[in-house]
């Protein structure tokens, strides 16, 4: 039963054994093990590609030696569509050599198939492993994806104070690209009096009460004053969240 864990979401496998004993024998262990596994067994690799084609998997488990071909053959096909997918060879073919091949060829995990069911704990453990990560990178991507299309501002800071992401509308309102604002300190972008203000006030009510409102002046690229309305935002790791809410420059009968 899916308990609401990545570890426990349905797992679709494409698995590619041309030994149907030991291909019957994985299903039962899966089956044991891991039941979220919707295991599809596949003895060759036409046969494996014509399924990959025709179904979306979440992972491929799959031997050396094939009918027709070698379970590299079909990784380095699988990797031209799909560079990230998680992809195990599980053989008995154990060599250095073998192990090497597959590591260039882009393989996530190496398993040695050996005697005794352990093998299977090992395999199914290998494999939420790989899917979890997978998936959440998945999750990661399409995250900064959404936020670099946002239209409003967002500035994402590590805990050392330096940018970890910035948005294009987030540079633009300090004359910046995206890429000249990321890794920068956010002391960059402001004067020493607004550095001091946000150090001994307003940074201690962020991590305190977790955010702040309120305005700010920066300087653009150019040195020009902008006055910001700011929204910052706690992290879990002592970074900030920064989205910026309107800004204007701060003309001379402000100064």
């Amino acid at each position: 039963m899916y308990d609401g864990s990545e570890s426990s979401l349905p797992i679709r496998l494409l698995h590619v054994e041309d030994d149907a004993a030991f291909a019957d024998l994985t299903a039962t262990y899966l089956d044991r093990l891991a039941p979220a596994v919707d295991h599809e067994p596949v003895a060759a690799i036409d046969e494996a590609r014509g399924r990959y084609r025709e179904e979306s998997f979440d992972a491929v488990v799959c031997d050396y030696d094939l009918p027709d071909g070698t379970g590299i053959d079909f990784l380095e096909w699988v990797r031209e569509d799909d560079p990230e997918l998680p992809f195990v060879l599980f053989t008995g073919k154990g060599s250095e050599e073998v192990a090497s091949e597959a590591i260039s060829a882009g393989v996530t995990d190496y398993l040695q198939k050996r005697g005794g069911g352990d093998q299977f704990e090992v395999l199914v453990n290998r494999l939420r492993n790989a899917v979890d990560r997978s998936r959440l990178m998945r999750q990661v991507e399409r995250s900064i994806a959404a936020l670099e299309a946002a239209n409003e501002p967002i500035g994402i800071l590590g805990a050392d104070g330096r940018y970890l992401f910035a948005n294009e509308a987030y540079a633009s309102v300090y004359g910046r690209s995206s890429e000249n604002v990321v890794d920068r300190h956010w002391k960059t972008f402001y004067p020493d009096d607004e550095i001091e203000r946000f150090t001994e006030e307003i940074l201690p009510v962020v991590t305190e009460k977790g955010h702040w409102t309120g305005e700010a002046t920066a300087r653009d690229e150019d040195g020009r004053l902008i006055r910001e309305r700011l929204v910052l935002t706690h992290t879990t790791d002592g970074g900030h969240v920064c989205i910026v809410r309107g800004a204007e420059p701060v003309s001379e009968s402000d100064d």
